[in-house]
This record gives C-alpha cells, structure tokens and sequence, in this order.
C-alpha cells in the first residue's frame, strides 16, 4: 500500500504540470534561490533613485529658503531707507516754507544750518546704499593706487575732521611712527568711505560721558599688516553682537528701537571694502568704548 501511494502522489504531481488542452507537461527546473543581501543592480537603480528624490527635494527647500531670505532683505531695505528718506524730505519742505514766507527771520541761520546737516546726512545715506548696491553687483569701480600711510593719511584726514567738527566730535589723530613710510596699494577714496562711517558710528551711538564725542585715529603694525583703527569711548559692543552689527541693516539692540539715523548699513559696506583690499575690518573692546580696526596689507618703503 506504501509503493500504491507513492506512485499516486507522483501521478498528481505530474498532473498538476500539465496543460488544460495540451498533452504537453511544464518542467520550470530548479527555482532561483532567494535574494541575498549582496547589491544587486536593481537595488542600485532604487537607491539611486531616492538619492535623485531626495536631492531635488533638498535643492527646492534651499532655493524657497534663499528666496525669503531675499524677500525679507529686499523688504528691510525697502522699510528702512524709506523711513530714512522721509525724514530729512519733512525736514526741507517744512524748513524752506517757513523761510520763504519769512516766518522765522530770527532763526534763519539756524534753520538754514539744520538743512544743511540734512543734506549731508541725506547725500551719506544715498552714497551709502549705491556703493553698497556697486558691490553686491560686482560693479564697484577699483581704482587703486601705490602711497605710503603717510600720504593716505594726509589725503583722508582733512574730511574727516570737517565731518568731526559737522557733529561736534573731537578727533585726536595718534601716529605710529614706524608706520608712516610702509606702502599700499589702495583707491584711497574708498578708505576716506570707511573712517567717515566708523566716525559717523562712533558720533551716533557712542557719545562719551564727559559730554563731548570723543574718538581717536590711531595707526599701527602688526608685521606685514598696516592697521587704522578708530576709537570711541561710548559704552561698546556686547561680545554676543559683534557678528550681527556687520550685516546688512543690522543694528545693535539698543539702537533698534532708538531713533537715532541710519540704515544698518555702514558697517556691512565698510567690511565689504576692507575685503575688496583683501583686508578686514573688525571690533575690539577698548574699555571704555570700542576700537574698529581696519587691517590692510603693506609693505616695506
């Protein structure tokens, strides 16, 4: 009865092979063995594939992520220079009605000094945001030209302490000697840009306490770097903020809601200037106060 089974069940099996119409019988072989974990080029077009996926995806999030970055910055502008535009704008229709209709003759210098400080902060502010707007463009004009410290200083300093005396700033200019004679290669209207915004800077946010504005020029070395460095003796920059004031219409905390002028925008030009020379421009403690340093490269007369 065993061998009878044993032939039955074979009997089945072969009919279970056999086609319905056909008196031909399927023989499949061997069945493939199961994957294994090995990498195989399907996994590898699948995996490919997710990598593709998940690159595009990366690449969409950056682009809507730099694209309200964008939009917010344009937005800030937008705000900031309005504002400041409008302010100095109020200041000449207002001012010049009441001078053409002669209602304030016992004021009129005074008045007339007021527009006048106007116009130089409004002429700053516009000359500000187009060398900035050159640079962002890649369109800033590189005029340079070979001298010593001594002829940049020379150059420079009879504007600054027009703008000093502007502001009822004192400006004390300390030299280092051993810096005098070291050349560079610099336009030299571009440095006379940043010591007029670190001076300005240092007359609006940094009053000294004795009354007066106070600040120092000051020149030095340090090996092949040429450093020039204005000093304030206000109550300086937190360490925490440092990074923030250097960005684009950034100011420090307690200015933000102040009303005093500006757009933020000074000392993100004058570190895009200072780079342009492939120098930098930084802040240092100087208690009280703070000192921005300028460091641009020299070398020996």
């Amino acid at each position: 009865s065993s061998a009878a089974s044993d032939v039955y069940k074979r009997q089945a099996a072969d009919t279970a092979r056999l086609l319905a119409t056909l008196p031909v019988r399927l023989d499949h072989g061997a069945l493939p063995p199961p994957p294994s974990d090995a990498f195989t080029p399907v996994r590898a077009s699948i995996i490919g594939g997710w990598l593709v996926v998940l690159l595009g995806t990366g690449t969409v999030v950056v682009l809507l992520l730099w694209s309200m970055a964008l939009s917010e910055r344009r937005a800030a502008f937008v705000s900031t220079v309005t504002h400041e535009l409008r302010t100095p704008l109020t200041t000449f229709r207002m001012y010049t009605e009441m001078l053409g209709e002669k209602m304030v003759e016992s004021k009129r210098d005074r008045y007339i000094a007021t527009l006048r400080t106007e116009a130089e902060r409004l002429g700053h502010l516009v000359e500000n945001v187009l060398a900035y707007a050159r640079i962002e463009n890649d369109k800033a004009e590189r005029t340079r030209e070979t001298l010593t410290v001594q002829a940049l200083i020379d150059q420079v300093t009879p504007a600054l302490r027009g703008r000093c005396e502007a502001s009822d700033t004192e400006l004390e200019v300390v030299l280092d000697e051993a810096s005098l004679a070291r050349t560079l290669e610099v336009d030299s209207a571009a440095i006379e840009q940043i010591l007029l915004n670190l001076i300005d800077n240092a007359a609006k946010y940094a009053p000294s306490s004795e009354g007066r504005t106070r600040m120092i020029l000051e020149t030095l070395l340090d090996g092949r770097q040429f450093r020039i460095a204005v000093r304030d003796f206000g109550p300086g920059i937190p360490t925490g903020e440092r990074r923030k004031i250097f960005e684009p219409f950034s100011k420090a905390k307690r200015d933000e809601a102040g009303t005093k002028p500006g757009v933020g925008l000074g000392l993100a030009l004058c570190r895009r200037l200072a780079r342009a020379h492939g120098g930098e421009l930084s802040v240092e403690d100087a208690k009280p106060g703070a000192r921005f340093v300028v460091t641009l490269p020299s070398q020996p007369s």
